[in-house]
Parts: structure tokens; sequence; C-alpha cells
């Protein structure tokens, strides 16, 4: 097994997300039944982690490369959180709450983990990854990780508007979803692309990666219901 701090990202991820819950909790703006739905959705984000985890150690991801043409560990935690969010009105009504309570510049220095993806821009660098993946998805992705810091800095000093942080958050979903999904095709035919199926990047796309972009939409959306609460 590879050495790396991947899993070190796992764990930063499910610790957020467990802050979040509890400081909405603590702070009235979820009840208890509301924390407790988000609390399964993370049970059950930690259950899928555990079965990547073990489908890496067996390299059951990369046997799989060549009959599932798609990054489908990614979908796993999208699916789930969709089909959670539709059916559970005490998940929706919890997240509502932590996307309006939780302090912008939580969220938004919290973004700057993805200063992470410097590890695979270097790797790419070295030749030790052959995929153009690192520099079409990896640079835009550690670049925004440093814009975090910037934006927080501003945040922090009330200098960054409620629109500006909508958009920031939305570039920081579409600079991972566009590169990522639209050229699929192209990356699954890509013969240096089975990196992203090793263990332990493989945690990458099944778990941090959607945790990520799923918190940008959750701050955009936090933002907005703000918005909407003022004009009232």
């Amino acid at each position: 097994m590879k050495i790396s701090i991947t899993p070190v990202f796992v764990a930063l991820v499910f610790v957020f997300c467990i802050a979040i819950t509890r400081r909405a909790r603590s702070h009235g703006s979820i009840n208890t039944a509301e924390a407790r739905s988000v609390y399964v959705l993370i049970l059950v984000f930690w259950v899928w982690t555990l079965i990547a985890v073990g489908l890496g150690i067996r390299e059951t991801h990369l046997a799989l490369m060549s009959r599932v043409p798609l990054l489908w560990q990614a979908l796993v935690p999208v699916v789930l959180l969709l089909i959670a969010f539709a059916f559970s009105g005490n998940l929706r009504r919890g997240l509502r709450g932590i996307a309006r309570s939780t302090p912008g510049h939580w969220f938004v220095f919290f973004q700057a983990f993805r200063i992470g993806a410097l590890g695979g821009i270097m790797k790419g660098m070295r030749g030790e990854i052959t995929s153009m993946f690192f520099f079409w998805v990896g640079v835009p992705d550690f670049l925004f990780g440093l814009s975090a810091l910037v934006v927080g800095w501003l945040l922090l000093r009330k200098a960054v508007s409620p629109g500006f942080l909508i958009v920031w958050n939305l570039l920081g979903f579409l600079l991972i979803f566009l590169p990522t999904f639209v050229p699929m095709n192209y990356w699954m035919n890509e013969p240096g692309f089975s990196f992203i199926f090793e263990y332990p990047m493989v945690l990458a796309p099944s778990i941090i990666v959607p945790t990520f972009i799923s918190l940008n939409l959750l701050h955009a959306w936090g933002v907005l219901l703000n918005q909407k609460e003022k004009r009232k």
C-alpha cells in the first residue's frame, strides 16, 4: 500500500461534517430529529467509505475499470444524498438549518484544504502520474484552495458580498464537475487514468471530492436562503 495523506482528508471531511451538525444543534438551528437524520446520513457515508476501502485493498476498483467505463465511485455518495434528501423531511430541514447557521468563514476556510491537490500536481510533474487529469482538474482545484484563504480573510473583514460567495462556491463545484464528467469517455480511455482507481487514491473520488463540492453547494444554498430572509 502506498503512503498517502488521502486517509487524513477522509477523516477531515467527517470531522467537519459532524462539527457543523453539532454546532447547529447546540445553537438551536436544528432540532434533535433533524440532527439525527444528518448523523444517519454521515453514518451511511462512513459505511460506503469502508466499502470503498475494502474494494480498494482488493484492487476491485481497478478490476472494474474496464467493465464500468465511468468514475462511478463519485456517484455513489451523490445518489445516496439525493435519495435521502428527496425522502426525508428531517434531513432537508436539518441541512437547511446547517447551511443557514454555520459561519461562512467555516465553509470557506475548509475549502482551503483543496490545496492538498498540490501533491497530485507534483507527482504529475515528476512523471509519477502520466494522466493529464492532474493538470485539468488538480491545478484548478489547487488554485481554488488558495483562493479560499483570500476569500476567508476578506469574509472575516466583511469585504465579500453574498452574491460573490454564491458565485465562488458554484465555481468551486464546476471546477471539479465539468472537467471530470463532461470528458469522462476520454479519461476512461486514457492509459494513465488508472491511477485514480488505485488505493488509497480512489478514496478521493469516493468520498473526499464529493463532500467538498457538496459543501460548496450547501454554503451557496445557505447564503441564498439568508439573503431571501433579509428581503422579507
